[in-house]
This record gives C-alpha cells, structure tokens and sequence, in this order.
C-alpha cells in the first residue's frame, strides 16, 4: 500500500514528555513507584495569571514530571474545573491527554499549525517559555509545543 503523502518543510522535533491526566498525581506516582525506580519527582502548582495566559481562560492543574527512563511523563491533576485536563478526565477518564514537542521555533510551529486550520486550545507560560495545545484531527493526538530550546 502507497499513500501520497506531502513534504513538510520543519523537521521533526525532540519529543519533551507524554502528558498523562489523573485525577490524583501523588497516588499514580506511588503506583508507578511501585515497579520502577522513578526517583523525586517534581512538583509544580500552576495557575497561570491572565498576563500568562496566550489563550484560553486561567486554570490550575499540579503538575508531576518523572524521569522514566529516557522519556519523562508529565502527570496533571487539575486543581479546578475549569481547565483542559478536568473537561478530558470528565469525558474520558485518567488517560494519555498528550505528547510534547520541545522546539526552538515556536511562533513558527504555532503559525503553522494553525494555517493549517488546527485549534490551539490552550496556551501559557510555565517557567519562562511558552507552551501550548493544538487539536491535531483528524487522528485524536492533542500535541504541544514547548519552547524549549531558544536560537
């Protein structure tokens, strides 16, 4: 079988994380501890001011990166009801909400994607760099772009 594909000109970036939604991070990371050394995790309460935000409404969400092995998961708990992950975990269950892609041409990323009729669902910052969510249908994978490494 051969599919006619199109020639994207940027190149694939490094895969940041998998964002997984849960609804208790702490208890998933017992869990995952458990069965694998993951070490420390770390340990973020965000909430995003308005002055953040790049789009959508101000949320919170805990957020958990464990390092396994070479691929870090990022666990997110919401803290409200008003956020991306509390609506996913709401309509799906705790699941795979995510993949992120660290990039060092975001505003390019972003301007694709959305020439190319994608959603962003949401965006801030976290830390200094910007993040954000596109809707990537057809095929159901929310992707997001972290600006994470600058020219």
């Amino acid at each position: 079988m051969s599919w006619k594909l199109d020639n994207g000109q940027i190149q694939l970036t490094n895969l940041s994380h998998v964002g997984i939604a849960v609804r208790d991070a702490e208890a998933t990371a017992v869990l995952l501890s458990k069965t694998w050394n993951i070490g420390q995790p770390e340990v973020f309460d965000y909430r995003p001011t308005a002055d953040e935000m790049i789009s959508g409404e101000p949320f919170g969400v805990r957020l958990v990166f464990i390092k396994f092995g070479p691929l870090t998961l990022e666990l997110l708990q919401p803290l409200d009801d008003k956020s991306i992950w509390s609506e996913f975990i709401a309509e799906k269950g705790e699941g795979i909400h995510h993949i992120a892609l660290g990039v060092s041409n975001y505003d390019e990323m972003v301007e694709t994607f959305k020439a190319q009729g994608h959603p962003m669902l949401v965006g801030a910052v976290f830390n200094g760099c910007r993040w954000c969510y596109f809707d990537t249908s057809p095929g159901g994978t929310v992707i997001e772009f972290r600006e994470e490494y600058p020219r």
